[in-house]
């Protein structure tokens, strides 16, 4: 039962923190928006003369649409199987479910930074 804990603890903190990264990454990188090109600092789109209210609905649509585009399996799949391997590591220490969460953001990162970058991978689109 504990694993299970654990696997759904990083399929959820995973899912959510996807969303946080995104906009972090609109603030700090740049993030694809569909029909919309990229904003962010080094986009086409700079976001601080845009309201955070935009911005945050802009980075909102974006994580919907990929999501709906195979990120809502990609995400909870990453994060449970991380959650799986971090909760075994570290099923003896008083920490363990924190090392969840942390590990879980982690993994959440990638698929945000690949997306940002995805045009310089495969070309423009």
């Amino acid at each position: 039962m504990d694993k299970l804990k654990d696997e759904l603890r990083g399929a959820i903190v995973a899912l959510a923190s996807s969303l946080l990264v995104a906009i972090m990454f609109a603030y700090v990188f740049r993030i694809p928006i569909p029909m919309g090109g990229y904003i962010g600092p080094f986009g086409e789109f700079g976001i601080y003369g845009m309201a955070l209210v935009d911005v945050l609905k802009s980075v909102f649509v974006a994580w919907v649409f990929y999501g709906i585009f195979g990120g809502f399996i990609i995400l909870p799949t990453c994060g449970a199987i991380t959650g799986a391997l971090v909760g075994h590591k570290y099923s003896k220490s008083k920490n363990k479910n924190k090392m969840i969460v942390l590990w879980a953001i982690v993994i959440s990162t990638i698929p945000v930074f690949i997306l940002s970058i995805l045009d310089y991978l495969i070309g423009p689109w």
